[in-house]
């Protein structure tokens, strides 16, 4: 890991309340690592354990574990001794994550289509609906809660557990791309417009269509990440 070259900058800490009833460590991962993909903590942005610690008005300790959990994710950058910053979008991490999904989403779209199970054409209609309703109002959150609930629809229809888990392990490194593209394209309803096709192809009993769909609409991260890293975006790592 290369020493760290960037500027230092005062860190922008969500506002979250603890619950003393609950763990402290996991919410305390769970609130910074729901900033940092949503990029309200942007990439490169210093960040503390006492700060945080602060901030939640808790002791350093659980914040030392929850950034532990962070850095195994690269969603942080620890310098022992110097500094800690939320990491820059990697783009080998994010093709390698596009890849992995690529396969097992295609997957899963594939076996879906030649099933036909109504119940779940059913699900994935309702979510496209809800989907829909939150981009007409602009609810950037509500729009990735049905994008994620649409995808994993999918797997828990045909048990596909294990698959799941490795394809939510591989979303961490798209989040950011995606809440990026937004902010840089307000493409808040391409992806409702990507998995209406992918739906399709389910609904007309194509795996070729259905596993044509779902990468075309993986794939769009990777095109757009290829965009802006070539005009050396402060968000993105240099290669």
């Amino acid at each position: 890991m290369p020493r760290p070259s960037r500027t230092a900058r005062a860190p922008q800490l969500p506002a979250f309340a603890i619950d003393r009833s609950l763990r402290a460590p996991e919410q305390v991962y769970r609130g910074l690592r729901e900033a940092i993909v949503s990029l309200a903590i942007a990439p490169g942005t210093a960040i503390s354990e006492g700060d945080v610690a602060e901030a939640c008005s808790i002791s350093r300790t659980p914040v030392r574990e929850a950034f532990a959990r962070l850095s195994e994710e690269q969603l942080l950058d620890v310098f022992p001794n110097l500094c800690t910053f939320v990491s820059l979008i990697d783009p080998r991490a994010v093709a390698e994550a596009i890849t992995i999904r690529r396969l097992l989403e295609g997957e899963a779209a594939a076996s879906a289509a030649g099933a036909a199970d109504p119940a779940l054409l059913r699900e994935m209609s309702e979510i496209l609906a809800r989907h829909g309703q939150a981009v007409a109002a602009g609810d950037a959150a509500g729009a990735y809660a049905c994008d994620e609930a649409f995808h994993h629809a999918l797997f828990a229809a045909q048990k596909l557990d294990q698959m799941w888990q490795s394809v939510s392990r591989a979303r961490t490194h798209l989040q950011r791309v995606h809440h990026l593209r937004i902010a840089e394209r307000g493409a808040l309803g391409d992806a409702l417009e990507q998995h209406r096709l992918v739906l399709a192809g389910i609904e007309a009993g194509s795996p070729e269509a259905a596993r044509a769909a779902m990468a075309a609409h993986i794939e769009a991260h990777g095109r757009f990440l290829s965009r802006i890293a070539g005009l050396k975006h402060p968000y993105i790592r240099a290669e």
